[in-house]
């Protein structure tokens, strides 16, 4: 598939390093609407700040993905909520000062490039206001602490072709909503590959689950997580705790199956008197006070 950016006349495409624009970072700040900037093989830059496109542009790389750019911050995109609106095409990003390498806060397309963030730091971060207009397309992000945080839900985002590989947390879920029963609400995350990831492939924050019957919806507890191991590429289930009990989550890709109990003593749903002490051994739950309580074991 090739991508179509922002459409731009002889005028606006430019070249970077050239006479006129001997920087990335100069090139973007003196850009308008619909600018093309090609980045030659071999150019390499080194950020004094983060890079911030809010406007439509069309940042393309070089065919052998050999351009280069670096910092303690990275790329922001803060331009409209529509497919395309800025375009990043075959770069590699590098950043190392913890920030986001990519904050995605509008309409963009990562395609074909590498991501990495010395992992101390979010590979792609997309904002929750970034509407559904980010596509994630034929991309590496790897060695980060996240490689992927969403924080607007599965809908903020296609993963498709893309590989996520050598970090704590390969993709982070804030806000997943299912009804009970099956659902396909990881459909457009389910396209890419997930691997080497130390400590989850998936990890879920402030999910919530519809109970059929009722139309109830059940909440997660404040502040804690569930870690995946395994998904997209293998099913897999975990016992998340809500506020009105646990629920037996099951994903087969894209695909997520909700089996809900009842918390008869509004307890913990980890606990042992609810029965499900066997199947709370598929998840991690992550608590404030987990490294504490491990200790005392």
């Amino acid at each position: 598939m090739d991508l179509e950016g922002p459409e731009a006349s002889a005028a606006q495409r430019w070249t970077v390093p050239s006479p006129e624009h001997p920087t990335l970072a100069a090139a973007v700040e003196q850009a308008f609407d619909g600018t093309h900037i090609q980045v030659l093989s071999g150019y390499s830059e080194c950020l004094a700040g983060p890079l911030i496109l809010d406007r439509s542009i069309f940042l393309d790389g070089p065919a052998d993905c050999s351009a280069l750019i670096t910092g303690e911050e990275g790329l922001i995109v803060a331009a409209g909520a529509a497919l395309n609106t800025v375009v990043l095409r075959r770069l590699r990003i590098r950043v190392v000062g913890g920030c986001p390498a990519l904050l995605l806060a509008g309409g963009c397309t990562v395609d074909r490039c590498e991501v990495e963030t010395a992992g101390s730091g979010v590979g792609i971060e997309v904002a929750a206001h970034s509407g559904n207009a980010v596509q994630i397309l034929r991309s590496v992000i790897r060695d980060c602490q996240v490689g992927v945080s969403l924080a607007g839900g599965a809908a903020a985002a296609v993963l498709d072709g893309s590989h996520v590989e050598r970090c704590v947390c390969g993709v982070a879920l804030t806000g997943l909503h299912v009804g009970e029963g099956w659902s396909e609400v990881l459909v457009s995350l389910a396209g890419a590959s997930l691997a080497l990831n130390s400590e989850a492939d998936l990890r879920l924050r402030a999910w919530s689950v519809q109970e059929q019957a009722s139309g109830l919806i059940r909440h997660a507890p404040p502040g804690e997580e569930v870690s995946v191991c395994g998904w997209p590429g293998e099913q897999c289930n975990v016992v998340a705790p809500t506020d009105r009990g646990p629920v037996v989550l099951h994903f087969n890709g894209g695909k997520v199956n909700a089996t809900l109990f009842e918390d008869e003593d509004e307890g913990c749903a980890g606990s042992e008197e609810d029965g499900l002490e066997e199947g709370l051994s598929f998840c991690e739950l992550s608590l404030p006070d987990k490294a504490a309580a491990g200790s005392d074991l």
